[in-house]
Order: structure tokens, then sequence, then C-alpha cells
């Protein structure tokens, strides 16, 4: 789901990589929701040091990528992918991918793109339990806020509760509550978790 942490960890592989250089190139791609794939191939280009203009038909960028990737051991990393991408359209072959040991991840929130996208492996991502959350949330707040009234810790840790979970959510609300040095606003924020958490699925 959104939120969860995917572009987080995608990112941290990115600089993992980019770091160890066990392959020739790491790319980044953010894919988003409207799929573009000239978007897409002006990423790849960028890194690949290829420019186009913009009227620059997506089978030549796709032929002009095919060829700077062909003997290159290549790490692409997609983010945010919402329908299948076909992989050959852009300029990154199969065969290739195979021949020079080259890896492509991506996230996704559907099981359907994995099927579309041939996905060897899986790994679904699931939202931090219970103790993970406070931990995280409490970073997030810092003592001087918990510490502001002694009824404070307890709603904060409700507050945590109504996140569910979800690391974005946890941070976000976490960072705002920083600020909140009143029992009557940590009051008023769990209050207005809890009403609008149902409209919500």
């Amino acid at each position: 789901m959104g939120g969860v942490g995917k572009t987080t960890l995608l990112q941290k592989i990115n600089n993992e990589f980019a770091e160890r250089k066990q392959f020739d190139l790491v790319i980044f791609v953010v894919v988003s929701k409207d799929l573009n794939i000239k978007s897409i191939q002006n990423q790849i280009g960028e890194k690949l040091g290829i420019s186009w203009r913009q009227e620059t038909e997506i089978h030549k960028r796709g032929s002009d990528i095919f060829k700077m990737l062909h003997n290159k051991k290549a790490l692409l990393l997609l983010d945010d992918i919402w329908e299948g991408i076909d992989l050959e359209t852009i300029g990154v072959s199969k065969n290739t991918i195979q021949i020079t040991e080259s890896k492509i991840v991506f996230t996704t929130r559907s099981q359907q793109v994995c099927g579309f996208m041939e996905a060897d492996k899986r790994i679904k991502i699931e939202c931090l339990d219970e103790d993970q959350a406070w931990s995280l949330f409490k970073q997030k707040v810092k003592q001087e806020a918990l510490s502001c009234h002694p009824d404070v810790p307890e709603v904060a840790r409700k507050v945590a509760k109504e996140c569910r979970g979800l690391p974005l959510a946890l941070i976000a609300i976490g960072r705002t509550m920083s600020s909140k040095t009143d029992l009557q606003q940590w009051q008023y924020a769990l209050h207005t978790l809890q009403e609008s958490a149902s409209q919500f699925s």
C-alpha cells in the first residue's frame, strides 16, 4: 500500500549499489501513475549520457538505449509502477539482461503488475508492528513534546496506533506533533485521527 516504504527501500538499494560498484550502471527511474514511456526513456538516457529532442520517436530512443546497454551490467530500479511496462519498447532487452547478468527491481502496489512484469521474486512489504511503530513515532516527536504533560505519552501511543503501522503516516504525524506541547492539542489530534480514519480503507 501507499506509504509503507517501497520508495524508501528502493532508494536505499540505489545508494548501496551506487557505492558498491557491483554494476556498471545503477539507474533509478520514477514511473508513477500516468505511464509515460518517453519520460522513462529520458531518465534512463540521462544516466547513459543520451538526450533526444522532444519529437524523437519512442522506437528510436529505445534503439539508442539498447545499443548503450547491450554490453553493460546494469541495475535498473523502477519505482511506483501502476501498470505493466513493455521493457523492450523502452530499449531494455530481456536477452541482454540475462547475458550481462543485469537486474531489474521495481515497486508496485499491484500483484497484477508483478504478473505482467514476470517478476522472479516478490517481496510484500508489511506495515510496522506496534512496538516498531511506537519507536518510529517517538523518534519523530522528540522527548520534549512527550514530556510536556504526564498524560501525553498515553495519548501519544493512541495517536501512533491510529497510524496503523504505516511509516509515512507515523513520520508525518510525528513531525507535526513534535511542536505540540499541550495535552489538549494531543487530545484534539487523536480525536481528529479517530474521526477521519473511517473515511479511508
